[in-house]
């Protein structure tokens, strides 16, 4: 028996991964989705987070209660990231008036490399859809990736793709000529404002430990030992859960949530984490991460909240000051509404704009074809 697994598992390795896509394409099971109408009128939302990163399962919740606020007789189906190659139920019952929408977030381009490949296949496999890519940040470190993405994506007729800050915006304007680039805030700040009524205690350390921190191991220990000092009551929250199951992610998210609301100050080098405090009006102070998409998230969106301090500092004694300062205010900035609704027209205006396909993509849905077939 041991054996036989081993056998296997050497086996799997050494089928290619476009075949195993096809394979999983063609024998994934026909009851995977429920029995859906064909003739409902239909939005997905597709590569949703079932895995434990809370930013992007804030991200999926947040576009999930959009999509059902603007189309309200529409029905929302979600296709999950780790089921994006199961697809050959939905490609039966999907019309070409049916929307697909693709999760916002920070994952375009080839630092988090499956999920690139789960939206180039989106892409491809569903050319007569119109598909709106959610505000996102992109950040490719290698220009063979790149033109990878933009060879896919520029030969789909109706792609919408948004920025989530403009350092993004400019770099998709010029990469993506062949589609339609927007700038709007990420989705999860239209959450509608939280209570902060809450009595607010102690201060909440939420930093990153991966790829994207930019802060040293020393000037991290530094930072977190000069705080305890100073404050009690020090709280370590991460945004990340390893191995969180699908049906938890909402539940894990709420309690975070509520975590932020009782807390006097977060220190955060995670965009959610400042998104989060925007949404519940919690006190933060924003360190920067390895890329642009914390910047450029605050000063395009949050740079006119005064409870939201952002500093590229280290010194952990400048930073204690930013968190005294932000622990005794007693002004009246966290009664002050943080609304960014009319920033989201141009994704309302691509949602429910017509949808014209050329004459040279019109391929119908129910032939999955041998060139697509080859391009996977």
């Amino acid at each position: 028996m041991l054996m036989n697994s081993h056998i296997q598992s050497m086996l799997a390795k050494k089928i290619p991964f476009k075949l195993k896509i096809i394979s999983k394409y063609f024998l994934s099971n026909k009851d995977f989705y429920p029995i859906i109408s064909k003739v409902e009128d239909k939005i997905f939302v597709a590569i949703a987070a079932d895995y434990g990163n809370l930013g992007d399962i804030a991200i999926t919740y947040a576009q999930i209660s959009y999509l059902k606020e603007q189309f309200q007789s529409h029905k929302i189906v979600t296709i999950y990231a780790n089921d994006v190659y199961l697809l050959k139920r939905i490609k039966s019952f999907i019309r070409s008036s049916d929307i697909l929408t693709i999760i916002g977030g920070g994952n375009m381009g080839d630092a988090y490399q499956v999920l690139e490949d789960s939206r180039r296949y989106i892409i491809k496999l569903f050319p007569e859809n119109k598909i709106i890519s959610f505000p996102q940040s992109i950040d490719f470190k290698t220009v063979k990736s790149l033109k990878k993405s933009i060879k896919v994506y520029s030969k789909h007729p109706n792609l919408h793709i948004f920025a989530r800050e403009s350092t993004s915006y400019e770099t998709m304007k010029e990469s993506f000529k062949n589609n339609h680039v927007y700038l709007a805030p990420d989705i999860v700040l239209s959450l509608k404002n939280m209570d902060s009524k809450a009595v607010r205690d102690g201060i909440i350390l939420c930093l990153r430990s991966d790829k994207e921190q930019k802060l040293t191991k020393q000037q991290k220990e530094s930072l977190i030992e000069t705080i305890k000092q100073k404050y009690a009551n020090v709280k370590a929250y991460d945004t990340y859960i390893p191995n969180l199951p699908k049906e938890l992610g909402q539940q894990e998210l709420m309690k975070l949530f509520d975590a932020f609301k009782k807390t006097g100050v977060v220190i955060t080098d995670r965009l959610h984490g400042m998104i989060f405090c925007a949404i519940k009006k919690t006190p933060c102070v924003v360190l920067p991460n390895s890329n642009h998409k914390i910047a450029g998230t605050y000063n395009e969106w949050l740079a006119d909240l005064r409870f939201i301090i952002f500093t590229e500092e280290t010194n952990p004694d400048q930073i204690l000051e930013y968190i005294n300062k932000l622990y005794h205010d007693e002004s009246d900035e966290l009664n002050i509404r943080v609304d960014l609704r009319d920033k989201f027209q141009p994704l309302d205006d691509a949602l429910k704009s017509e949808k014209v396909f050329p004459k040279s993509f019109s391929r119908t849905l129910r032939n999955f074809t041998k060139e697509t077939i080859r391009s996977l």
